[in-house]
């Protein structure tokens, strides 16, 4: 394994479709292969385990076949407590012969390396609702958060420890405040909504009350 940099995500000479992901998490621009690798994205910058992350990190030199290979993985991750080398891929694709055997000897120099393997599959990854919740509470991400509204947050919870989203919506508008500061302090978690249960105006809202600035 090695620190060479990763090869450049382009389509030219094929038909591959690419794109670019405009990391909160990161503050940079990630470059991703397929939407499937676009909507992992969206996992790896909602996860609070998450520490940091880049596409196409390093190269993995492997025997195969009698054949020294040269693997480049879709991402590495860090995380609190350990370091992965992920591969996205459609489950479709992940047990023919050739890439599980493939699969089982990168594992195996990871391992050695400090690192955990893992393959991650639309079925993991386009997990409904909630990716698509994620996907609304993203495009707020980018909304500044004020002291001042974590103060309006512990008004409306001072005497109820849920209160449904579309009170608390409505509680901020009163003020001049709009929804997408609300949607902001869900994703960066002063506000808690269970993200496998659809996002609507009856969601049950909790006020978790860490201090964050945002803006």
């Amino acid at each position: 394994m090695t620190d060479i940099a990763a090869r450049d995500i382009n389509n030219k000479g094929s038909k591959k479709l690419i794109g670019k992901f405009p990391s909160l998490l990161m503050g940079i621009i990630i470059k991703w292969e397929s939407k499937l690798e676009r909507d992992f994205l969206y996992l790896l910058e909602f996860d609070p385990e998450v520490l940091i992350y880049r596409e196409q990190p390093m190269r993995i030199l492997y025997n195969f076949e009698g054949k020294i290979r040269r693997y480049t993985p879709d991402f590495l991750v860090v995380r609190k407590h350990k370091k992965q080398i992920i591969e996205v891929k459609p489950k479709d694709k992940v047990f023919r012969k050739n890439n599980a055997r493939r699969f089982h000897i990168i594992s195996i120099i990871c391992q050695r390396m400090g690192y955990e393997f893992k393959v991650i599959t639309d079925e993991m990854i386009r997990v409904q609702p909630r990716l698509k919740n994620i996907k609304l509470l993203w495009k707020y991400a980018r909304t500044p958060i004020y002291p001042q509204h974590q103060i309006y947050c512990r008004e409306i919870f001072s005497a109820r420890r849920e209160v449904r989203l579309g009170e608390v919506i409505r509680a901020f508008e009163t003020k001049g405040i709009g929804r997408q500061v609300v949607f902001s302090m869900i994703y960066h978690r002063v506000l808690y909504v269970n993200p496998m249960l659809s996002i609507n105006s009856e969601s049950i809202i909790q006020f978790i009350g860490e201090t964050i600035s945002v803006g």
